[in-house]
């Protein structure tokens, strides 16, 4: 179950020191108004800011305000705000169903208990009915040469996978090739219509029952055709690893075999499996608008801004989010850059910001790219410009997506 959490963006443009420092050089950032800001922005009253809703308008009209006070300009389509149409997606379980079939016999799914829908799923009110093949780990890494997908017939068939990769693939390659767009490119173009993935026990940081709680929640995807990363998926399940055996039964290996593999990151073998999944899913779908926060703080530097009249440079772009964790931004300048830049809701302050640009909490500052189809997932900070410790820059971010911006205005 996916949710692009999508709520505001800003975008900050600077190429000299802003004019801000110079006005209010006795300024100093202590916490204090990062605070305020939280307190306003993760209220009651902001209704936890859902994409779309009143409580999210209420929490951007509140940032305009702010950004307005503090002299810092409009730089989207329409004024402060860039529209972002959105497809919203919800399960609708009563009006769907699942069950293993084996040996003729039909064994029913309890959704919540035993697995959960995706919302990526096809609607209909017809039963799908298909094969099982377990494929490990469900990678194909060409950097690696592991192609877990060519063992086994997957035409027409649900692969059934166990969510990790082998030790001897690097993390930040593995999550790459773990993304959903990047996966369902090689399951689909191998034949399969539909894949059940299986949580690694050992690595199931939040328990089942509070994963499942939450299964009913809407997703959103971006409108736009060409972010639709699973054309042609019929069928996507989340299957609880207590669950899991009811998959394997017959097929001559256990999950718990299977499992024990997976903790240490060992090869899996593939197999097909002697069941298969009979189901149909309702899925509501309706398109919903939100939009982005845009904004840009101009340079003071009269020679730059002469040199960049035609096309106005943007050395920093700081994108970010309002996350459900609630956090905000300051406009104050750092006359004394504290000893650790780190502040954050996640993170402890003694926690020395990654240097590692491959690390995604370190990746706050970035040229927008027209389509970025993997979502990054940042813990909520606020942090001086490393650049320059004089200039406050970024706020904070939990789930984003780059988008084309025009800055010719």
């Amino acid at each position: 179950m996916r949710r692009i959490l999508l709520p505001i963006f800003l975008v900050a443009s600077s190429f000299a020191a802003p004019p801000l420092i110079a006005q209010a050089p006795k300024l100093h950032f202590d916490g204090t108004t990062w605070w305020d800001y939280v307190k306003v922005l993760a209220g009651d009253k902001m209704e936890g800011r859902e994409t779309g809703s009143d409580g999210l308008r209420r929490a951007q009209a509140f940032v305009v305000e702010q950004l307005k006070k503090n002299g810092i300009e409009p730089a989207a389509s329409d004024g402060y705000y860039q529209p972002v149409r959105l497809i919203q997606r919800q399960v609708i379980e009563e009006d769907s169903s699942a069950a293993i079939v084996r040996d003729g016999k039909s064994e029913s799914l309890v959704p919540g208990d035993d697995f959960l829908f995706s919302t990526r799923s096809e609607n209909s009110d017809k039963d799908l009915s298909a094969g099982l093949v377990f494929v490990g780990y469900g990678l194909k890494i060409p950097e690696k040469d592991l192609d877990e997908l060519a063992a086994q017939s997957l035409s027409g068939k649900i692969v059934v996978f166990i969510n990790g990769s082998p030790s001897d693939v690097p993390a930040a390659l593995a999550s790459h090739y773990s993304t959903t767009g990047e996966r369902w490119k090689s399951l689909h173009a191998a034949g399969a219509i539909g894949l059940i993935a299986i949580p690694n026990p050992a690595s199931l940081d939040i328990p089942w029952s509070r994963i499942a709680v939450n299964r009913l929640q809407p997703a959103m995807d971006l409108a736009d055709a060409e972010f639709d990363e699973t054309q042609g998926l019929k069928l996507a399940f989340f299957f609880n690893p207590a669950s899991a055996e009811k998959l394997f039964a017959g097929s001559g290996h256990t999950f718990a075999e299977l499992a024990a593999l997976a903790k240490d990151r060992k090869p899996l073998p593939p197999f097909p499996l002697t069941a298969s999944i009979q189901a149909h899913v309702a899925v509501q779908s309706r398109e919903v608008e939100s939009g982005n926060l845009v904004a840009k703080l101009s340079g003071s530097d009269p020679a730059l801004r002469m040199s960049s009249s035609s096309s106005p440079p943007i050395s920093t772009i700081s994108v970010s989010a309002l996350p459900s964790t609630g956090t905000a931004f300051t406009t104050a300048p750092w006359t004394t850059p504290p000893a650790v830049p780190s502040f954050s809701t996640s993170r402890p302050a003694s926690t020395p910001i990654p240097k590692n640009s491959a690390d995604p909490s370190s990746s706050f500052s970035s040229p927008l790219k027209k389509k970025d189809s993997s979502a990054r997932a940042i813990s909520p900070l606020i942090r001086p410009s490393l650049q320059n410790p004089s200039s406050p820059t970024l706020t904070s971010t939990c789930f984003f997506r780059s988008f084309p911006l025009n800055f010719s205005k």
